[in-house]
């Protein structure tokens, strides 16, 4: 093993040691079935451009971290069109908001909310023929990180079956919680060859923005009409998200004839562990890190230190599920402990009548967040939608 590979595995042991003990340790309701007592999941089939060794390398026990499916995107035939928005009204529970301007050369588009799912069509014959007589239905991380792991497994297994689904780009993450290896640290080793499954990498990190670091990421492979259909990205999640995600994710974007195949595999998943199971193998399949002969050639027995945990995490990963449903609480513990004190100063200040102009005034201005519009949803679901007032 590399010198630089004992120092990252040495320095992330006592975390990952400590990571499992609390888990064993924690009071744990009784164990639900065995792997085996559940029957084992369906092989999944391989691609062209996954790494069919890494198989071996992931851990089959208790899934703890997490993966999913970051973007979704696709057509469905003209001629399902109308079946499929009364089925996104059904599972959303509410009628699509129709916005006056469409996306991508589409003459009109709608979206579901709290989902956020948008779905792009033509009026006109002409420019049907145009997009192949087909709809756009496209759905970002926020909307697919809403969906219960069992409502996942069904929705991707309904749009093939169903409403035939032709996806064109879909994008599988892991977060790494641990922080394993940061994404210079991997640049070192991707600026020594030490890397399959691509062609060319590109790191991006050591701008500055308000004196705070910002775009720390590698790239591996190309995008668009110049690439492969892959494309590995490995970034500071905790940078991009403004600290909302604090992790190092690793994300694979399928593209061109691969989307469909990774999709339509992922869609014809018998369980949702067999769902999670072939996302994890997708990503860790992606790419391969491994050392080097003094020839200089890989040696593909020697995986680094790195990427053998990585793929261990992936091995015991889960599919994420939508945040706590207690948001609305919490936001209204937070407004009365840490804002309650300032708007009444402001009350003071400028009078009640004026004061409840600009209360109103600075609410109208805020455009909420998928995610806060999903909070907002599930929140009506339990308590019921608000007084008339």
């Amino acid at each position: 093993m590399d010198r630089k590979g004992m120092r990252i595995l040495h320095a992330n042991q006592y975390r990952v040691k400590a990571v499992s003990e609390s888990r064993s340790c924690a009071s744990v309701p009784d164990p639900g079935p065995t792997r085996t007592e559940r029957g084992n999941a369906a092989p999944p089939t391989l691609l062209g451009g996954v790494i069919g060794k890494n198989i071996s390398k992931m851990d089959a026990g208790e899934r703890t971290a997490s993966i999913g499916i970051d973007w979704l995107q696709g057509t469905v035939p003209f001629d399902r069109f109308q079946a499929l928005m009364l089925y996104l009204e059904k599972m959303s529970g509410n009628p699509p908001e129709i916005l006056n301007h469409g996306f991508f050369g589409y003459q009109c588009a709608a979206i579901y909310h709290p989902y956020g799912i948008k779905i792009m069509w033509d009026l006109d014959q002409k420019a049907r023929d145009r997009h192949g007589n087909r709809v756009l239905l496209q759905l970002c991380g926020e909307s697919l990180s809403q969906f219960f792991p069992s409502d996942l497994h069904k929705f991707l297994f309904d749009l093939s079956c169903e409403f035939w689904f032709k996806a064109s780009r879909i994008d599988l993450a892991f977060d790494d919680y641990e922080k394993i290896i940061r994404p210079e640290e991997v640049n070192e080793y991707a600026n020594q060859g030490s890397y399959t499954g691509f062609r060319k990498h590109k790191f991006i990190g050591g701008s500055k923005r308000c004196g705070e670091s910002t775009d720390e990421g590698i790239y591996f492979g190309s995008r668009g009409k110049n690439g492969g259909g892959k494309f590995l990205r490995c970034y500071a999640k905790d940078i991009e998200s403004d600290g909302e995600t604090d992790s190092i994710r690793w994300e694979v974007e399928f593209s061109k004839e691969k989307a469909n195949e990774v999709y339509f595999n992922l869609a014809m998943s018998e369980t949702v562990e067999d769902l999670a199971t072939k996302i994890a193998l997708f990503i860790g399949g992606s790419i391969e890190f491994c050392e080097r002969y003094e020839s200089g050639k890989l040696d593909p027995s020697g995986k680094l230190a790195f990427w053998e945990q990585i793929l261990h995490h992936l091995g015991a990963s889960v599919l994420r599920s939508p945040e706590k449903l207690t948001d609305i609480e919490s936001s209204m513990e937070w407004v009365e402990n840490s804002v309650a004190p300032s708007l009444k100063k402001i009350r003071e200040a400028i009078g009640s009548e004026w004061y409840e102009t600009w209360l109103r005034d600075q609410l109208e201005r805020v455009v909420l967040k998928q995610k806060a519009l999903g909070q907002i949803f599930y929140y009506q679901i339990i308590n019921g939608e608000p007084a008339p007032f």
